[in-house]
């Protein structure tokens, strides 16, 4: 019986997922706002119920957004959103004991490496999505020209006093520059909303009484150490390659320096444990997040690179890691 209402629940939250991810057709802010929350109720029922249920859950999502639009939506629902959030969901449930006298005490699949994982689904699904829009990055490219166009078509004022020659320059540069940054801008949002979502799934699911582990020590979070050559990697990519490989280069990159970032916010929350004025420094720094984004995700994501080899929190935290913490 509790199988069959594990289930059961697993394919409302299934439902559930599927109705957030169609309210995106009617165009509105608020049903965009929606859209972005569509992978919490698969979180939900995989951290709550297990990955039966979450499993259960994605299969229900693809199979109602196929009756609501078409079978292709329904895949590319069950791709962009029902399997990764089962996935980085189940990794969490993953343990093992840590002593073979002692098997309530498990060691539980490192924080990092989900991130990593985020990071890679977010990289490979954002990749995708620039392919499918078009092959060849030509395409890619026109595809915001068509979108300059339309723009200035509502707006021509954009343009007013430049020749001909000068607005085909103006609207061919501008295409390029948005072909650019928009993918890597994507997938940075995609992993920040992702972690985001994951931890207000947990947090809900904990509340219920229901979190199969113990509230992670979120201070601990470390990335695997192939994230730096995989940084690297996409660096070079970045810098050397052309067209849509340059653009694989931008993408992992963007995801990574996000990642990092989370890294390096974890290292001020635990070298700052010991002072008086903690929460009113950790204040500042997110204040200073919000009135000046960009330049702050860089420097955090420095100090959370030179924490791979550095290991700040075991050199100025008082208190010692946990354990599971190891990635």
């Amino acid at each position: 019986m509790t199988t069959g209402r594990n289930w059961a629940f697993g394919a409302g939250c299934g439902a559930v997922s599927a109705l957030l991810f169609a309210v995106i057709s009617t165009g509105s802010p608020l049903a965009f706002l929606l859209y972005l929350i569509a992978p919490l109720p698969i979180l939900i029922a995989t951290l709550g119920f297990g990955h039966h249920a979450g499993l259960v859950a994605t299969l229900i999502s693809l199979a109602v957004t196929a009756l609501i639009f078409s079978p292709l939506a329904g895949v590319i629902q069950a791709l962009s959103i029902g399997l990764p959030s089962w996935f980085t969901a189940y990794l969490l449930l993953l343990g093992r004991s840590s002593e073979t006298d002692a098997p309530e005490k498990m060691e539980w699949y490192p924080l990092g490496r989900v991130l990593f994982w985020i990071i890679g689904l977010s990289a490979a699904l954002t990749l995708a999505g620039a392919v499918m829009i078009a092959p060849d990055y030509a395409g890619f490219v026109a595809t915001f020209g068509r979108a300059v166009d339309v723009v200035l078509t509502y707006d021509p004022d954009l343009v007013a006093g430049l020749s001909a020659e000068e607005k085909t320059q103006f609207i061919e540069t501008l295409s390029s520059l948005l072909a650019n940054i928009a993918a890597p801008i994507s997938t940075a949002a995609s992993v920040a909303i992702s972690v985001l979502l994951l931890w207000v799934a947990g947090r809900i699911v904990q509340a219920s009484g229901r979190l199969p582990r113990p509230w992670p020590d979120l201070s601990t979070l470390k990335l695997p150490r192939l994230a730096v050559p995989a940084l690297v990697f996409s660096l070079a990519l970045a810098i050397a390659a052309h067209d849509y490989p340059a653009l694989a280069g931008r993408i992992g990159l963007a995801g990574l320096i996000t990642g990092f970032c989370l890294q390096g916010l974890a290292v001020l929350h635990g070298i700052t444990r010991p002072l008086k004025s903690r929460r009113s420094l950790l204040f500042a720094i997110y204040l200073v997040f919000v009135l000046l984004p960009g330049w702050p995700v860089i420097g955090i994501a420095l100090l959370g690179i030179a924490d791979m080899w550095l290991s700040f929190r075991t050199r100025f935290s008082t208190a010692p890691l946990p354990s599971n913490s190891a990635s």
